[in-house]
């Protein structure tokens, strides 16, 4: 693990936190969401742009020419990480009833019902009943397994989040993300919902929240896939400290511009 990305990104956690944005701007919280969500949903194929995010979001237009199913993601998973953001806020431990109630916020509007023995309302959170495979990751874990890997990822996580140094905390964010999409607990919205307990974790304690960025996808899906092959988180925590170091950077870059151009008003000519 390279000790040098790591103190950078405890610099930058200080940095942000001392300038407390979320209070001293206006609506900095909720613009910070839109841009974690357009993200996150980027990731899974929607076309919604932020400022397009942005006006489905405050004013409910929709973006003309682009398909519904993608306006639907943006909206279930905004709704959910508000979701997150108080769970965080409340102190709550990992659960199944938690992750459940992510997943279901998250696929709300674009879950499918699978009609056969084994079928399940992906609406609804309920863990999948069959295997599952994607060209990306491969297999995943076995369908039966799932109950007992869930008892345990709650387990370690909330263990883990009774520390109380910041650095360990943004790790440990980190490795419940990639071991959550690794069980795959549910048929469809898995990374979205890991993303979703990574930034639960990040807001239960303190820390800023950290943006998987749309065009580093490649990177994600080859720092997960390393993860599995080789079950070493090392490569995706340096991913992942990475993405949260552009993440304050682009976010405290873009304040102090704004800042340097002063206070005052004057008309344009």
């Amino acid at each position: 693990m390279n000790p040098d990305i790591w103190t950078t990104a405890a610099d930058l956690n200080k940095e942000y936190v001392a300038l407390n944005l979320n209070k001293s701007v206006i609506d900095y919280e909720k613009y910070k969401l839109y841009a974690i969500v357009t993200s996150s949903t980027q990731l899974e194929g929607s076309t919604l742009t932020e400022l397009e995010t942005h006006l489905l979001l405050d004013e409910g237009l929709t973006a003309k020419g682009k398909p519904l199913e993608h306006h639907l993601m943006v909206k279930d998973n905004y709704e959910a990480i508000k979701a997150a953001m108080r769970a965080g806020d409340e102190q709550r431990q990992l659960s199944s009833e938690l992750l459940k109630e992510l997943n279901a916020l998250n696929m709300a509007g674009t879950g499918t019902i699978v009609n056969n023995a084994l079928g399940i309302d992906g609406r609804t959170g309920t863990f999948r009943l069959v295997n599952a495979f994607s060209e990306a990751l491969g297999y995943y874990l076995d369908a039966p397994k799932i109950p007992a890997a869930v008892r345990i990822f709650c387990d370690e996580y909330n263990r883990q989040m009774t520390g109380t140094d910041p650095m360990d905390a943004l790790r440990s964010s980190f490795d419940a993300h990639a071991n959550l999409v690794l069980i795959h607990p549910w048929q469809d919205g898995n990374k979205r919902t890991s993303r979703l307990v990574m930034n639960f974790m990040q807001r239960r304690a303190g820390l800023p929240l950290t943006k998987v960025h749309k065009e580093d996808s490649k990177e994600y899906l080859s720092a997960l896939r390393n993860a599995k092959e080789t079950e070493d988180l090392t490569l995706f925590r340096t991913f992942m400290v990475s993405q949260h170091i552009k993440t304050l950077q682009n976010e405290l870059t873009t304040y102090k511009q704004h800042n340097t151009k002063g206070s005052g008003f004057s008309l344009i000519f």
